[in-house]
């Protein structure tokens, strides 16, 4: 599954194995403005769906809702207490599936807090750090550790591992580091970093290391051109999912896509979520399924070529459409 842009905003859909759209994840309402709808995760169970919503509020004041795992499916808000003020995002189920953590500014900074969920039902939401910084994206470990960002106030951020215990420790040194998760194991934390490139221009990378401090990141694959970032992976560790963006002038988003790599290919290759509709704007997947088809995925076209085609098309029928 994954947040698809389009005229109304962006509400989650379920893709096939070959990228192609299937049904929409959540009901909405005919008359129902633009939504901002993304970060969808999924119970250990496969029965919820927990997800960030502008549902009720702008398009920047997101809270949590949770739905059954099925085609229009009604939500609700996960914390029904929390104030309308504050800002709910990044969700994660724990790998027993009794609780969400997540991120919010309940208490003014980006805070993590960890809400129980019973068959659906959410408890008593309860705090797991209060550092004065940003904590933000939470990734959870079998053993019940948590990968975090911690952002300072000046925007610069690196990766936090917070003990079972509520030791907390820093993983990396930053200064620009975001969005982890976990190997399935454990044992593999994934991120992702800013890159330098020749000509002054920057982009995102993924990189993965061993979730200890002063454990030394390797890249996980080179893609120049483009920000990969909130890497999720199949629940056998083979494929690696993530949200690409093309950016243009001003930091300016071009186009957004859904990449994946097969880490047991040799060499590795980038290759990217097509629908037979067309080029789709997509980010924030979630991987569902217990087992995924290696055939579809090895289908996908590989990212450089497709994202040049698809680029042209769309200068083309811009110029089309020009006076």
């Amino acid at each position: 599954m994954a947040s698809e842009r389009g005229a109304v905003g962006a509400r989650l859909v379920a893709l096939d194995d070959g990228g192609n759209r299937t049904f929409d994840l959540i009901a909405t309402a005919r008359d129902a403005g633009p939504l901002r709808e993304s970060n969808p995760t999924v119970s250990p169970d496969g029965r919820w769906v927990v997800f960030a919503s502008s549902r009720e509020g702008d398009l920047h004041q997101t809270k949590l809702w949770i739905a059954p795992l099925e085609a229009d499916a009604v939500p609700r808000r996960l914390n029904p207490r929390t104030p309308a003020s504050a800002i709910e995002s990044h969700p994660a189920w724990t790998s027993d599936g009794r609780a969400v953590v997540y991120a919010s500014t309940i208490a003014g900074t980006f805070d993590l807090w960890r809400v129980p969920v019973t068959t659906g039902v959410a408890g008593t939401a309860v705090a797991l750090t209060d550092a004065g910084t940003h904590e933000l994206t939470p990734a959870l470990a079998p053993d019940g550790s948590i990968a975090f960002a911690v952002v300072s106030l000046d925007g610069a951020s690196h990766l936090a591992l917070r003990a079972p215990d509520g030791q907390v420790s820093a993983l990396t040194a930053g200064p620009s580091d975001v969005a982890p998760t976990f190997s399935p194991d454990g044992a593999q934390l994934l991120f992702a970093r800013p890159v330098a490139r020749e000509g002054g221009l920057v982009d995102g990378d993924l990189f993965t290391m061993r979730p200890h401090p002063g454990a030394e990141p390797t890249r996980l694959l080179d893609a120049p051109f483009t920000d990969e970032s909130g890497p999720v992976m199949s629940a056998d560790g083979r494929f690696v999912f993530a949200t690409s963006v093309l950016r243009g002038e001003a930091d300016r988003v071009l186009f957004s896509s859904i990449v994946h790599v097969d880490l047991t290919e040799t060499p590795r290759v980038l290759r990217v979520l097509t629908d037979r509709l067309g080029a789709t704007l997509r980010l924030t997947p979630a991987v569902v399924v217990p087992h995924l088809d290696p055939t579809a995925l090895h289908a996908d076209p590989e990212y450089g070529p497709e994202l040049k085609r698809i680029m042209e098309a769309m200068i083309e029928a811009q110029t089309a459409e020009s006076p």
